[in-house]
């Protein structure tokens, strides 16, 4: 989400981004949603890329609405001068932009996922959630896309410049420090988002409330145990 790009630029860098991501995660997604939730895994194709279409256009789109918000955020922050974000700045930033996107993740990832369970094609999954249903997980979803929105977008460009700031001789370049300031945000995003989305997959997968209901009886109920899985 740079300030120097226009909206356009930022919307299909981060569609790109999404949609690639999608296509080489896929099956990684659909065994983690499986493991959430306790269900069996499985090794079928059929199985592994199934929401894959909806998982598209939820990576595409939000990716795409991050950099988008996110420039234009920035953007109004500095007034429309290029300049250094301070941390509070960047990290807000971020936040933002992410949570806002979540109001077209959370429910494309709700078809995805009940897709995955039932086996339904996408029209049928989409047409059984035109109900409230179609807010379920929204919570879970917006802290998780905030955060991770951070660790992608707001954290690298702090640690580069703290790195080259403070370390000078050993990160004599942006490019130099591009590759920590990477890892770092992929750290930040991937452990504080883990138990949020969690919460939300175990929500969105049981859309009749069986056994989780609200966002804060669900986190609850996994409070024994593991946010990691």
């Amino acid at each position: 989400m740079s300030q120097e790009l226009s909206e356009l630029e930022n919307a299909m860098l981060g569609m790109t981004a999404g949609v690639i991501e999608v296509a080489c995660l896929q099956p990684l997604n659909y065994w983690k949603n499986a493991a959430q939730q306790g269900l069996p895994l499985s090794l079928n194709p059929r199985h592994l890329y199934r929401g894959l279409g909806p998982n598209c256009v939820n990576m595409g789109s939000c990716t795409m609405l991050q950099f988008v918000f996110g420039g234009k955020i920035k953007s109004l922050i500095t007034g429309g001068v290029t300049r250094d974000l301070s941390i509070a700045e960047e990290m807000g930033a971020g936040l933002a932009a992410g949570g806002l996107s979540a109001l077209v993740g959370s429910p494309l990832e709700l078809v995805m996922i009940q897709q995955q369970r039932k086996g339904n094609n996408i029209l049928a999954t989409a047409g059984s959630l035109l109900n409230p249903s179609i807010g379920r997980g929204f919570v879970g979803c917006a802290v998780r896309e905030g955060l991770w929105t951070v660790g992608y977008l707001s954290i690298p460009p702090i640690v580069r410049n703290f790195m080259r700031t403070n370390m000078p001789d050993t990160f004599d370049s942006d490019d130099k420090a591009r590759v920590p300031a990477a890892l770092t945000g992929a750290l930040f995003a991937c452990y504080l988002t883990q138990p949020f989305d969690t919460v939300k997959t175990c929500m969105q997968g049981d859309i009749e409330r069986k056994t989780y209901g609200s966002f804060s009886q669900t986190f609850s109920a996994l409070k024994g145990q593991s946010y990691g899985r």
